[in-house]
């Protein structure tokens, strides 16, 4: 039987079949069965008809920041020659968010780079979220047998009171918070990395000078969304941590490749294998579902919030003043409360049953904290505090 006479789309009328990818759940979706059907193919090789399909399935699957992302990196792979210099690339990229819609002139070129892109990132989202979430379930977490234990007095070596082993639950499948989540921090990854393969690549399309090029290299890749965090003025440290997390996690998926720019062909290259999809049994997140919990995706991460504002401040805390690149390695930045309570890290959701796990007071709260690091981990976290200055936010010395 040929590829055409297999191809079940060719029997379907085109405004039809338009419809029918409309529908899609995500654009890794579409970028599968693009390739997998002639008829498909041709269709969104009719003019604008891509452009109008990949736009409605945005707007329907995807949280509004992720599909600012997406436009920004549509038009710098489009557009990148007027881009002159870090200065023009934060004017336009960082601190513009008018990006809300794909512009009409986009070549069919670009607008298949988004689909691979997509399916790319979604490749990136899963692994990396699977391979997080076994190394949360593989810790070994300790709770305080006390539970009217008030403070935890040399913690790092000989904790207060007896410790018993506590056994954390998985919840399963990431949720529509945390696989949004994810693939938002991706998508400024990808962002980023563009620039430099347009600047630096292997084909470079921008002549910028050997100053600006310095500049873009000694610069982290996170850091580059610094201007437009301080300027929005709201979850600014989470974005930069998730975007941080997967800078890290792609370094460990390809540690031979020391250099973005290698990284991001490497990555770009999953996705034109015969068998690129990871193999996971992830259900993709219904777009009533997204759409439900947009707050919630856009939010600061419980987790995050836990451990900046009360772990790392609170007077008690054992942990006081710990970075959270500590706790980089697990996710944490990406997880919702329903994980982190099954984690026995959290509270549960108000209104939700209580779990065996879940933490019996703040102190024995802060004991499955400290139980996370190691013995170098706690270290540094007294030298930090041996070199913090009372009344500043930051510690002496750069530690």
């Amino acid at each position: 039987m040929s590829q055409h006479q297999s191809d079940i789309f060719t029997t379907l009328p085109w405004h039809i079949l338009e419809a029918i990818l409309e529908k899609l759940e995500d654009l890794s979706s579409l970028h599968s069965i693009y390739r997998a059907s002639p008829a498909v193919f041709s269709l969104l090789h009719e003019d604008g008809t891509a452009r109008r399909i990949i736009q409605r399935i945005m707007d329907s699957s995807m949280p509004a920041e992720t599909r600012v992302l997406i436009c920004k990196f549509a038009c710098l792979r489009w557009n990148a020659r007027l881009v002159a210099d870090m200065d023009s690339f934060i004017e336009q990229y960082v601190n513009n968010d008018k990006y809300t819609n794909l512009p009409r002139e986009l070549p069919l070129g670009t607008l298949c780079d988004i689909l691979a892109a997509s399916a790319t990132i979604h490749y990136l989202a899963h692994a990396g979220i699977h391979e997080m979430i076994d190394r949360c379930m593989a810790l070994e977490f300790f709770h305080t047998k006390n539970e009217d234990l008030k403070y935890m007095r040399g913690f790092g070596r000989h904790p207060t009171g007896p410790r018993e082993r506590m056994y954390q639950e998985d919840v399963g499948a990431p949720s529509a918070v945390e696989e949004q989540r994810v693939i938002r921090a991706l998508w400024s990854v990808f962002l980023t990395w563009e620039l430099r393969d347009a600047v630096y690549g292997l084909s470079p399309r921008l002549n910028w000078s050997a100053d600006e090029v310095q500049k873009l290299q000694n610069l982290h890749t996170e850091n580059i969304w610094h201007c437009e965090q301080t300027w929005k003025g709201h979850v600014s440290g989470q974005l930069m941590e998730e975007a941080r997390t997967m800078v890290e996690w792609c370094s460990c998926l390809f540690p031979t490749l020391p250099c973005p720019v290698e990284r991001y062909h490497a990555a770009k290259a999953l996705a034109r294998r015969a068998q690129w999809q990871y193999q996971c049994n992830c259900p993709p997140p219904r777009a009533i579902d997204i759409g439900k919990r947009d707050d919630e995706i856009t939010s600061e991460a419980l987790s995050y919030k836990f451990v900046t504002r009360r772990l790392a401040t609170h007077c008690i805390s054992p942990l006081l003043h710990v970075s959270f690149r500590v706790f980089r390695c697990f996710g944490f930045v990406f997880w919702d409360q329903e994980r982190m309570a099954a984690l026995g890290l959290l509270p549960s959701r108000d209104g939700s049953p209580a779990l065996p796990q879940a933490p019996r007071s703040e102190l024995d709260m802060y004991a499955r904290w400290v139980s996370i690091l190691n013995a170098d981990e706690l270290d540094e976290i007294e030298e930090r505090k041996e070199h913090f200055v009372p009344g500043t936010e930051r510690p002496v010395c750069g530690i």
